[in-house]
């Protein structure tokens, strides 16, 4: 009786398996494809139809991508208003916030230490022996200097000012100071390697395409067109991801395809399977997967075939590849009731490391002990006019309260208009 009733209770799991894939079949062709019913969605907002016809709509939308491997629908956004469809969290929603709150700071950073380098300028350049008016050509080339590369942002003649200002101030002892220069220079060049790098990622077509994929379960074509320059491979991609929205009739374009890659023919098998299970032909499904597997073993093609093991009610290899999934962390509960598709992979472009950076502070140094090297400073002969210059008397004290101040101000200034613009 024991075994009867176990037997009967495995049965009606696997029934129920069965029933699921049916009733997804069922809604599926009921509701539309999600393609279809976007198509249906645009068309009727430029109508001007009733809002109760909108709402809808994007109703049908949400209840049709239950039945797909469609996570997010962010047309949805677009079509309608922002935050219709919720936004998950991705590389690049990360990117653009690191890229806003890095801004603000890396020109406080600037600012910090131009003021920095004005007062070491003016103050060495004042103190060098040499004629009245060549003290002031100096300060004077030295200051424009300070004026274009900061302003104008050159980073490669900041960091040589920097190197050039590191000189003098060791010249002046003043190591309170070179602390400070060093520190804000390791900051600058921190918040510079982030920022370059988040531009470069965010402006990369295959990171972009890796977020479509992973965040939503599927690619426009155009975007795909952008990303492979392989017309086989484009052809592929759209298969796929027009499965993931419902066009299932879009498999036929798969016939032309030949490939040779065992990934991309894993790909091929995977997508034909996909379409026999939500056809409800769980045999033809099966022979594709376990093609597919042979070529690309991966846990998707294994909960694929997990699925269509339950669907046919193969109990004992439906348990066993549930075993495996489990064993490596997957929990089937979590996966979607219908089968995963495999889209395919770009090569994600590397981080930089500027090291032409470096290289200029190294410039700037050669160019600094060169010139102390000929004009040194002997301190108590300048003007007394310089003292009239404000925070000149601070700086000499080897105080930068004024200007961690200023700096403050101007990160602050910043994060406000940063706020104002993004809300706008």
């Amino acid at each position: 009786m024991l075994k009867l009733f176990l037997v009967g209770l495995a049965l009606f799991f696997a029934l129920s398996d069965v029933s699921l894939s049916e009733t997804n079949v069922r809604a599926l062709e009921k509701s539309g494809s999600i393609y279809h019913l976007l198509l249906k969605l645009e068309d009727d907002i430029k109508a001007g139809k009733p809002k109760t016809v909108i709402s809808r709509d994007v109703d049908l939308i949400k209840e049709a991508k239950r039945n797909l491997p469609v996570s997010h629908v962010p047309e949805l956004n677009y079509l309608v208003s922002p935050g219709v469809e919720k936004v998950p969290s991705t590389e690049v929603s990360l990117l653009k916030k690191a890229v806003y709150y890095v801004y603000p700071f890396e020109v406080a950073v600037k600012v910090f230490l131009f003021l920095l380098l004005f007062y070491t300028v003016v103050f060495y350049f004042q103190n060098i022996e040499a004629q009245p008016l060549t003290k002031r050509l100096f300060t004077l080339v030295g200051v424009v200097a300070l004026v274009v590369a900061y302003v104008a942002n050159i980073s490669l003649l900041i960091y040589a000012t920097v190197g050039f200002g590191f000189v003098l101030l060791t010249v002046l002892k003043k190591r309170k100071l070179l602390t400070y220069l060093m520190a804000s220079l390791l900051l600058l060049f921190l918040s510079q390697l982030l920022w370059e790098n988040a531009f470069v990622r965010l402006k990369s077509k295959e990171v972009l395409y890796h977020v479509k994929v992973t965040r939503d379960g599927y690619v426009p074509h155009y975007f795909v067109e952008e990303v492979f320059q392989n017309r086989k491979d484009v052809t592929l991609e759209e298969v796929t991801s027009d499965l993931a929205l419902g066009k299932l009739d879009s498999v036929k374009r798969l016939k032309g395809v030949k490939v040779t890659d065992p990934f991309r023919q894993a790909v091929i098998f995977n997508d034909l399977g996909y379409v026999e299970f939500l056809r409800g032909r769980y045999s033809e499904a099966l022979a594709f997967f376990e093609k597919a597997l042979k070529l690309y073993p991966s846990t998707e093609l294994k909960y694929n075939l997990y699925l269509t093991y339950s669907s046919l009610l193969k109990l004992e290899d439906a348990n066993r590849l549930k075993e495996e999934l489990l064993q490596k962390g997957v929990s089937v509960e979590k996966l979607p009731p219908v089968p995963v598709l495999i889209h395919l992979s770009v090569p994600m472009p590397g981080y930089i490391f500027p090291f032409d950076y470096f290289l200029s502070f190294v410039l700037g140094v050669l160019v600094g002990v060169l010139f102390v090297k000929f004009f040194l400073a002997t301190f108590g002969s300048f003007e007394p006019e310089l003292l009239l210059l404000p925070g000149m008397r601070n700086y000499i004290n080897s105080n930068v309260k004024h200007i961690f101040l200023i700096s403050l101000a101007v990160l602050i200034v910043n994060f406000i208009l940063g706020s104002l613009i993004c809300n706008v």
